[in-house]
């Protein structure tokens, strides 16, 4: 793991901390919940692109949020 500043660290702990991964604590038994799925990967995907913490979190954790925070595991 290379060496990382508290900057960083408090930035992945906020990119950690995102909305959007939240979305991936759905319920299973919601109505459309594999279409459900399909469309907030593709939100999160999106987000994190664009978030400016996101290589901040991949520094510290050594992957993607959205890998991290995977659904099926």
């Amino acid at each position: 793991m290379p060496l990382v500043s508290e900057n960083t660290q408090k930035n992945a702990e906020k990119c950690k901390s995102c909305a959007f991964l939240k979305l991936k604590n759905m319920d299973k038994t919601d109505v459309l919940y594999d279409e459900a799925q399909i469309a907030v990967e593709g939100v999160i995907r999106a987000s994190c692109a664009m978030c400016p913490y996101s290589k901040d979190f991949e520094a510290v954790y050594g992957m993607k949020p959205y890998e991290y925070f995977a659904i099926k595991r």
